[in-house]
């Protein structure tokens, strides 16, 4: 996928997600326009959701560094770890150096976040460090700055805002509805059940609106992935190596039981650089022969339809498409510095 094919379908599910939902908007708000009260509800509705996307910008951070026990990195300690994240963000032309930090969960992954209130962060957890090489690691914080200089999660907020408030306005709508039957709230007439059928719909179509912003964070990891490979040298190979050994620790290393035990710190695994909930089906354990493995992966119906409700591209799709970014920006034949 070109730069231009991958901005222009970042474009097209933007504008699919927002212009479907204002469509639904300016219907709901011309239908009810006779009825104050219920224009009055729309109100509530919109600016509630208005208020809870703004809550999740601005506080998302302190509860990340408190469920996935974020501390920033001792600058003695973690040395080389500042240097490389100075670098990579003053190459990407980032006005901030964001904050290191480091995430204390037995899961290797990497992940950035920030609000205006905290600034930017990017977080790497201790097993990562454990199982990456310098370069390999270097790659993966390229990614992690890559969604910083692009301001992936603010952008992904604003796009599923609509959805927000479609998906709310549906939500009170059917609870309306219902409890006002149970109860017997005025006159039990068909009002009640147009109430909860509107509900219901509105609840759908903020569902398959949900689907577009899902494939607009999809693109926005490959745009990421591409800023990797731009900032270094064969940061295509090194990517997928990186990818390969979390996939692989995280397999091998943690179990269904353990993975269970980190029920909240998992609720951001959006944010990740690679999902640890995603299982791919290998007894493989050499990096190399495990990445050309996943790459002649035939992806299947079902693989196909998983990757429809992910927030990452399937790992065949990515693995292949970094190799694509690799002949771009560094040529096609080339040896893989390994420390």
């Amino acid at each position: 996928m070109t730069l231009w094919k991958l901005r222009l379908a970042m474009v097209l599910s933007a504008l699919a997600t927002i212009g479907g939902g204002l469509a639904v908007l300016y219907l709901l708000f011309t239908l009810f326009s006779v009825s104050l009260t219920f224009e009055m509800f729309l109100m509530i509705a919109t600016m509630l959701s208005v208020a809870i996307v703004l809550a999740q910008w601005l506080l998302a951070p302190y509860f990340i560094d408190m469920i996935c026990m974020c501390r920033e990195a001792d600058p003695f300690r973690y040395r080389d770890l500042h240097l490389m994240v100075k670098e990579l963000a003053e190459k990407s032309g980032l006005k901030k150096v964001p904050k290191v930090m480091i995430a204390r969960i037995p899961i290797p992954n990497a992940f950035a976040y920030g609000s205006p209130l905290t600034g930017p962060k990017v977080a790497v957890t201790e097993p990562l460090l454990d199982i990456l090489d310098r370069n390999e690691l270097k790659a993966v914080l390229g990614h992690e700055i890559g969604h910083l200089k692009h301001r992936d999660v603010a952008m992904i907020l604003a796009i599923g805002l609509i959805p927000t408030i479609l998906w709310n306005m549906g939500d009170m709508m059917y609870r309306l509805g219902f409890w006002s039957m149970i109860f017997g709230m005025g006159d039990r007439d068909s009002s009640y059940a147009y109430l909860i059928l509107l509900g219901i719909v509105l609840v759908a179509i903020a569902f398959i609106l949900s689907i577009f912003v899902l494939a607009f964070s999809r693109y926005r990891e490959y745009y990421a992935d591409r800023h990797s490979v731009m900032l270094n040298p064969r940061g295509g190979k090194l990517l997928q190596r990186a990818l390969a050994k979390i996939i692989l620790a995280t397999k091998y290393g943690l179990s269904r039981e353990d993975l269970a035990e980190l029920t909240s710190a998992l609720q951001f695994r959006t944010l990740f650089i690679q999902d640890p909930l995603v299982e791919v089906r290998a007894r493989i354990r050499d990096i190399e022969s495990f990445i050309e493995h996943l790459k002649n992966r035939k992806l299947t119906l079902i693989d196909r339809i998983k990757e429809l409700f992910s927030t990452h591209p399937d790992i065949t799709k990515r693995l292949k498409m970094l190799d694509k970014y690799d002949e771009e920006f560094w040529g096609k034949v080339y040896e893989v510095p390994v420390e």
